[in-house]
């Protein structure tokens, strides 16, 4: 996230703001960008994520537009530096981001600001599959060399783009064909915003909120997708739906599907079939694009060879002969795939009519994890997800509904649970934690890191400590998702000091819980730095309301001291108006009036920390019971006494008499004694 800016001359960008720019109805980002609300540029919108015009009063260019991000759509935070990065004129340039308080949503939303000088999209969003029929000579001038410079730059940087098509290309103000921007890719998930044709078999067949991040090669086969449709002069799938479309290109390859009877030469053809190769390992890499540009031959791409059964199998009616195919359409009756497992149907179509031995291999091991699979349950479905993935290594889960890429879950879940739909199959997965030797087997950026979070939200769901579940799961299996706990609905809370923040906020309000920590929050906290909440676990699930109270005073303590944050008044202050068990449990009322007043003058400080260390003091308490014995102790005694001294006076036993006697013996030889002295005074010194 981008840090909030200070300003260098605050009445100087004041008198600029008053005099260059309209009072319209207005957010403010970091001090220096204004949003206006009312004022959508429908052209750059995303979907749910809504496109504004914006202005900066410090400096920047004032032509910029925002992008207004939803919390079911989780943005690639994690990317946003690296992307920044890159310093090439023909990606939309990111000029800053971070959180602003949206009228419209009542609510904190994450916005993107980028410069507006990329142009109009080249194609209408709406037209996701046309035939733009651009001459040849001006695609391989303008659009090509522009493309290859970006795509070198974002592999450079690490950066995945993932929404590489011609309704994300803009043409610079140029006419149609002369210039080629390219779109920004941060405010969704990953390819979330893709048409399927665009996408790389295995991704097309994947939701489009669970196709997760790629890598170069697919940024390639979508660029390679685009020049297609640029180049074609008619669609060849014009009213097909996705999926036919998909099964088209297992078929008859990419290039097939895409350009259909368009008839290219010379090297645009080339460039095309290099780039549209379905098998990731063969398709061309930067540097062969790179040798392409210098004039250098390349072998030629020849299409995939698929495996292909001498004879078909029978499965819910229909009759497959690719195995890739087969594979996509399993999850569509988990019984009979589960049939024609155990009767050994499957097995025996593979080694009687598939000659291809790597197909062989991959379904034979996945049959052998069959085996160990616990029974019940959703066993017929995670049977299927693990047979298909063995006859189609690359397909995508497809889970009770679901259709994703093991990286592309984490996302997934977010979007699903923010939108309330049906999270069961998702609590299935990670439960089962079947995908582990798919995940262990396949092709994909940093394993170490995905079989990780598979196992460690596995281990949280089988918890029932405060920090663990469900809720943990979220936090696992996407790191970039927002605490979503109903408490911080109106916020947008990314890390610690934006849930201080969003708290002294909630308490400035005057809310009336008595918690501020909720199962949500304090799964987020735990998985961002456990070390500020997992020492007061014990206290904040407690039973004892005292434990409790002082279980949260710690945990925001620990937070502002560890974080070296500012004063938080209001905070300070809910924590006092929480503290009644804490001050029911003193018995000193002196005691408890010193403790009140210091209290208070911490709240006036927003002072979380020396609150925190002086009711952490144990002595405090200790001192109050051990004197509060005491007390008793002397006031039992007294009583003792009194019940005595009554029962010996209803006896009648001249109890206290002897006692008087002896005081009265004393007082008169006194008295004697002062009469004594007094004469002899007289007598003497008196004369």
């Amino acid at each position: 996230m981008t840090n909030k800016k200070t300003s260098g001359n605050k009445d100087k960008k004041q008198e600029k703001s008053n005099a260059d720019f309209p009072s319209h109805a207005h957010v403010v980002l970091n001090d220096d960008i204004r949003i206006y609300d009312n004022e959508p540029i429908s052209h750059l919108a995303k979907g749910e994520v809504m496109a504004y015009q914006a202005v900066s009063v410090g400096g920047h260019s004032t032509n910029l537009f925002a992008l207004v991000c939803s919390k079911a759509l989780t943005p690639r935070f994690l990317s946003q530096q690296k992307y920044k990065a890159i310093a090439n004129p023909n990606l939309c340039r990111l000029i800053d981001s971070g959180k602003v308080f949206w009228p419209t949503q009542n609510a904190e939303r994450y916005c993107f600001v980028y410069e507006d000088n990329i142009g109009k999209p080249v194609l209408n969003p709406d037209t996701e599959y046309p035939a733009m029929g651009w001459k040849p000579e001006s695609v391989l001038s303008n659009v090509v060399p522009t493309m290859i410079g970006l795509l070198r730059d974002l592999r450079n940087k690490e950066v995945f783009h993932g929404e590489i098509w011609p309704g994300n290309m803009f043409d610079g103000g140029a006419k149609a064909g002369q210039k080629i921007n390219l779109g920004e890719c941060l405010t969704t998930p990953a390819g979330s915003q893709i048409p399927s044709l665009y996408e790389p078999i295995e991704r097309g067949l994947s939701n489009p909120i669970g196709r997760g991040m790629g890598d170069i090669v697919d940024d390639l086969y979508s660029f390679g997708a685009s020049l297609a449709v640029m180049l074609r002069s008619e669609d060849p799938m014009q009213g097909i739906a996705d999926e036919k479309i998909i099964e088209y290109k297992i078929e008859k390859g990419s290039y097939a599907t895409l350009l259909g009877t368009t008839r290219l030469s010379g090297s645009i053809l080339e460039l095309l079939r290099g780039l549209l190769y379905d098998d990731p390992k063969e398709r061309w890499s930067i540097e062969d694009l790179e040798a392409w540009q210098d004039g250098r031959r390349l072998s030629p791409k020849q299409s995939i060879k698929r495996a292909k059964a001498n004879r078909p199998i029978s499965f819910s009616g229909n009759k497959y002969t690719r195995p890739e195919l087969l594979a996509k359409d399993l999850n569509q009756d988990t019984g009979e795939t589960a049939r024609i497992i155990e009767n050994a149907d499957l097995s025996q179509w593979a080694e009687r009519a598939i000659e291809d031995k790597l197909v062989k291999s991959k379904l034979e091991q996945s049959l052998d994890h069959i085996k160990g699979f616990e029974q019940g349950g959703s066993y017929n479905d995670r049977a299927t997800v693990t047979v298909a993935n063995g006859l189609f290594p690359e397909c995508p889960i497809r889970y009770q509904g679901l259709s994703f890429q093991v990286q592309g879950f984490g996302k997934y879940l977010t979007n699903t649970f923010v939108e309330k739909n049906k999270i069961e199959p998702f609590i299935d997965i990670i439960k089962y934690n079947f995908l582990i030797p798919i995940i262990r087997e396949g092709r994909y950026l940093e394993k170490s890191i995905l079989m990780n979070h598979y196992d460690a939200a596995r281990s949280a769901i089988s918890k029932k400590s405060i920090n663990l579940g469900f809720e943990r799961c979220l936090y696992i299996m996407n790191p970039e998702t927002p605490c979503l706990s109903p408490l911080l609905d109106k916020y947008y809370v990314l890390d610690t000091v934006d849930m201080m923040n969003a708290f002294e906020d909630m308490c400035k309000k005057s809310i009336n819980s008595t918690v501020l920590f909720d199962r949500h929050i304090i799964s987020f906290l735990s998985a961002k730095d456990k070390q500020n909440i997992d020492p007061y676990l014990a206290d904040l699930e407690s039973g004892n309301p005292k434990d409790r109270v002082l279980g949260q005073l710690k945990v925001l303590a620990t937070i502002q001291k560890r974080l070296k944050l500012s004063a938080y008044p209001s905070i300070a202050n809910w924590v006092s108006n929480s503290l009644e068990p804490v001050y029911n449990c003193f018995h000193d009322g002196e005691k408890l009036s010193v403790i009140q007043k210091r209290v208070k003058k911490m709240v006036r400080e927003g002072d979380l920390k020396n609150m925190a260390f002086m009711f952490d003091n144990s002595s405090l308490f200790d001192d109050d019971v051990q004197g509060f014995f005491k007390a008793a102790k002397r006031y039992q005694d007294y009583v003792d006494e009194q019940n005595l001294i009554e029962e010996a006076l209803k006896k009648g036993s001249g109890y206290g008499q002897n006692t008087g006697r002896q005081i009265a013996s004393v007082v008169s030889m006194g008295l004697s004694l002062l009469i004594m002295l007094l004469s002899v005074y007289k007598t003497f010194v008196m004369g």
